[in-house]
């Protein structure tokens, strides 16, 4: 819906310093309502009066209200095309409308109640048009609203409608659907409007069969529980790895005058540690170094640099590399950019300056994973049809069978036209204009969970070298991103076992699989290994960190 709007008020208002007229807004919320609610309700009591059934008539209503919707934004879509040949203002302004909505949660229906949120973001208001604003709207309706009989009609079918005992529990469902819906646009919890979308979608469906037996069968209902129970599943395995927005303690410090390092237990670690002896054959990602040769990184610095982002406080993220960088004998980095905490991806750059002058230094950009409902919801967006193809492969092996230039057909032509693609595309251009500036420097990324997802997109189209943790891949969905395969073989990825997240797609790139056991040898649980603060002490634990 958000993008579909961004369509529409894109064609509108074709200048991205312009905000839509507030009487615009006004419009496009009357007639999204109109069209989800209004038109079904209204057309299933026409056809429940004419004596062909409620449900008919509200399945038929929701139909041709999709495909007005649906006509709608194709026009609209084609008419910036035509009117933006050269890709310009038209398109501008459509990703910077949608970028807007998007960061608000302004979806349809609210839109002319939070005008001044909306119009903050841009330079100028347009002038209200009463062609079509809302002005223009109640001219056209006006002599609709006068058909006082109509409503009279309205009412009584309502009445005999909740008469029969069967359809009060439906027309229950569809009201408090109505009412969650609402809701859900001035904040209601996700994991509320997904159960009631849960029960609503399982009592229609049962109303879909006895009503439809010959088109609603078994198959059907398999397939739709298969669905369900899917849907539940990611909802409920995101949910489980999000962290909160709370402030982060160091995951390593540096020490000069102490020898040892005192946890909470009172166990001593040794600062210099070279790697655990049993181990005759480390990991091998352990003898790869990131950055110049002259202010080389470690993955367990790197590990330390993805934990820091996750700080909310930028002053504080200046504090925890000082404590984690600042004594190790060597020229103290700095923190020289960190976004918004609610900035989607949110993402920080560091800068080691070489050990010798003349020499070449290291930027580090790291981006957060996930931590906020919105993280979320861009997993879900991202993921969920390589999920469901993944988790379907698991009864037929579809991504066996199907060739894989044909599965990333399928899975780039998911992707919301456009709309996603500034989680990558905002960093990849400030990169780009670093690349331009500092000559001196070697650039790496990092990142964890979605975070490292996203670095690895623009490490992939960059050509430069990145090491995320547990992230998804990228081979299935390469054309989604926009990406070669082959742009993505040089990207290493930590994997620990018992970690499903980074399970999702197929890595392209270099995959380190490492242990991830408790204190007493056994497996740990999935969201345990999801933990960077795990992954980083397996690989403090096997690779060492000679530096201290």
């Amino acid at each position: 819906l958000i993008w579909s709007v961004s369509i529409v008020l894109a064609a509108i208002h074709r200048d991205r310093k312009w905000a839509p007229a507030e009487q615009t807004c006004e419009m496009v919320d009357f007639w999204v309502l109109f069209l989800t609610e209004g038109m079904p309700i209204v057309n299933a009591i026409r056809c429940y009066l004419l004596g062909s059934g409620f449900w008919h008539g509200y399945m038929q209503g929701g139909l041709f209200s999709a495909f007005i919707a649906t006509g709608v934004t194709l026009t609209a879509e084609v008419a910036i095309c035509v009117h933006d040949v050269k890709h310009s203002s038209a398109h501008k302004a459509l990703r910077h409308i949608y970028h807007v909505l998007d960061k608000h949660k302004m979806f349809p229906g609210v839109l002319s109640s939070r005008y001044e949120v909306f119009r903050t973001h841009f330079q100028h208001v347009s002038r209200p048009s009463i062609a079509i604003g809302f002005g223009g709207c109640q001219a056209w309706l006006r002599p609709c609203l006068d058909a006082g009989k109509a409503l009279q009609r309205i009412v009584q079918g309502l009445l005999r409608l909740l008469s029969p005992p069967r359809n009060r529990a439906a027309m229950l469902t569809l009201v408090i659907w109505t009412l969650t819906s609402v809701l859900a646009l001035h904040g209601l919890p996700v994991v509320a409007t997904a159960v009631v979308m849960v029960v609503t979608v399982s009592i229609f469906s049962i109303k879909m069969t006895m009503q439809f037996p010959k088109v609603a069968g078994p198959f059907y209902n398999i397939v739709l529980i298969f669905f369900l129970c899917v849907a539940a599943a990611l909802e409920a395995g995101t949910a489980l790895f999000a962290t909160t927005a709370e402030h982060v303690t160091p995951l390593m410090v540096s020490r000069t005058r102490l020898e040892t390092q005192t946890d909470a237990r009172g166990s001593g670690l040794p600062r210099v540690w070279l790697g655990n002896s049993s181990s005759q054959v480390p990991y091998a990602a352990c003898r790869i170094t990131w950055g110049s040769t002259d202010a080389s990184l470690s993955m367990i610095d790197l590990a330390a640099l993805a934990w820091i982002v996750y700080e909310p406080d930028c002053r504080n993220m200046a504090v925890l590399l000082s404590k984690s960088f600042g004594q190790l004998g060597r020229p103290a980095p700095s923190l020289d950019h960190c976004s918004p905490y609610d900035v989607l991806p949110r993402w920080a750059s560091f800068y080691f300056p070489p050990a010798r002058r003349g020499g070449d230094g290291t930027r580090v950009f790291a981006v957060k994973g996930t931590s906020t409902w919105r993280d979320i919801y861009t997993d879900t967006k991202l993921f969920a049809t390589i999920q469901v193809l993944q988790a379907f492969s698991k009864v037929v092996p579809i991504l066996s069978l199907l060739p894989l230039r044909l599965v990333q057909t399928i899975v780039g032509q998911t992707n919301t036209r456009g709309g996603e693609r500034h989680l990558w595309e905002d960093l990849e251009e400030v990169v780009r204009r670093q690349l331009h500036v500092g000559r001196h420097e070697r650039i790496v990324f990092t990142g964890h969970s979605l975070g490292g997802c996203v670095a690895q997109i623009v490490a992939a189209r960059l050509q430069l070298p990145a090491l995320v943790f547990s992230a998804p891949g990228v081979l299935y969905s390469a054309r989604r991103f926009g990406l070669s395969v082959e742009q993505a073989r040089h990207v290493v990825v930590v994997m620990p076992d018992g970690d499903v997240v980074p399970r999702v797609d197929r890595h392209a790139g270099v995959v380190q699989h490492i242990a991830c056991l408790t204190p007493a040898g056994l497996p740990a649980s999935a969201p345990a290994c999801h933990s960077l603060e795990k992954s980083a002490c397996e690989l403090w634990r096997v690779c060492g960190d000679a530096r201290g």
